[in-house]
């Protein structure tokens, strides 16, 4: 666990200042796929959300023009997107998270567990079902849209907000069946790299894997043509796993590692470095390995009960490449599970 450091989306609040005027200028022609989502917004538990958005959600072209180096580039392409050009992203500012997180993979199971100061963050499940790519399921949290606790995306123009968390996957699987998860990596580089290959930020690599890869191989190959940059103030890695195999992918020394892996914690995983920060990692990786590898998912939820903090572990979620589905657990309420099936 650290403290890390993001800049976030606030500014995305700037769309609800649009209000009526995005619909006299555009109506359901230019705005319909953006308001069948909003519609489908609903609570599921409190301070758990889901929407569903079919057609473009305007990743395609955000590649085209080159993707992002910072979260702020990013956020002003999606408030310009989502808001069709009227308005523009203000300053944002920054916030302080805590940080640490786990994966454990199986051949049908994908099991994470993701950490995070608990300030009373509301979380959201979102399905994409996009033009020209792969359907997919992924978590995000409206506190990195700059969102405190007080935000209830339920009324009006607040559900357009909403849908910037479809840029902002934390973990997700396709319909592939192709699992990924950002992990913070304690004791290495931070993730940032300078080339002529365009930009991601490590959430818009997230998104290009769900979106583009049907599998382990062609994920690396993916990210091979990317310079990927950090979406917070620490190194990242990506936990990425199909039926068939289980990799960290890791960027040290100037170039992407890739390591073959059943479980990722929040140390160095490419090569072996003594770091104080990340003696938990270590230990909480002994005692997952420790563990039987799950056979199902009642073994599973054993395994996201072994990984998860008090007061830390802000969802849990099992992953299945059958259905494929998730399966969530928010808090360590692991008796309300909540299951969304592509």
């Amino acid at each position: 666990m650290n403290k890390v450091v993001r800049y976030t989306f606030r500014g995305l609040l700037v769309i609800l200042i649009v209000g009526l005027g995005i619909f006299c200028y555009g109506g359901w022609h230019l705005f319909g796929d953006e308001l069948k989502a909003m519609r489908s917004l609903k609570m599921i538990d409190e301070g758990l959300y889901t929407f569903t958005f079919k057609g473009d959600y305007g990743f395609k072209q955000f590649l085209e023009q080159g993707g992002a180096k910072t979260d702020r580039e990013m956020a002003q392409y999606i408030a310009t997107f989502l808001s069709k050009g009227y308005m523009k992203m203000p300053e944002s500012e920054e916030v302080v998270f805590d940080a640490g997180c786990s994966t454990m993979t199986t051949p049908n199971l994908f099991c994470r567990s993701f950490d995070f100061g608990d300030k009373g963050q509301k979380m959201v499940i979102v399905r994409t079902y996009p033009n020209d790519a792969y359907a997919s399921i992924t978590t995000s949290s409206f506190a990195f849209i700059g969102l405190g606790e007080e935000w209830h995306p339920m009324a009006g123009m607040d559900g357009m907000t909403a849908l910037a968390t479809v840029y902002i996957p934390f973990d997700g699987i396709n319909e592939k069946g192709l699992c990924v998860a950002d992990l913070i990596e304690l004791d290495g580089d931070t993730t940032d790299y300078d080339t002529e290959r365009p930009d991601l930020t490590i959430v818009g690599a997230i998104r290009l894997v769900l979106d583009y890869a049907a599998d382990v191989e062609e994920a690396i190959r993916l990210l091979e043509q990317y310079d990927i940059h950090k979406s917070i103030g620490w190194a990242h890695h990506l936990s990425i796993a199909d039926a068939e195999r289980s990799v960290v992918v890791e960027w040290k020394a100037g170039r992407m590692h890739v390591t073959d892996t059943p479980l990722v914690t929040n140390h160095c995983m490419w090569e072996q470095r003594y770091c104080p920060l990340a003696e938990e990692s270590h230990r909480r990786m002994a005692r997952l390995a420790a563990l039987q590898t799950p056979a199902n998912e009642t073994d599973a939820l054993i395994t996201l009960q072994e990984a998860a903090y008090d007061e830390w572990t802000i969802w849990s979620v099992i992953f299945n490449r059958e259905k494929p589905s998730g399966t969530w657990f928010i808090r360590r309420n692991w008796s309300n599970p909540h299951t969304v099936e592509l």
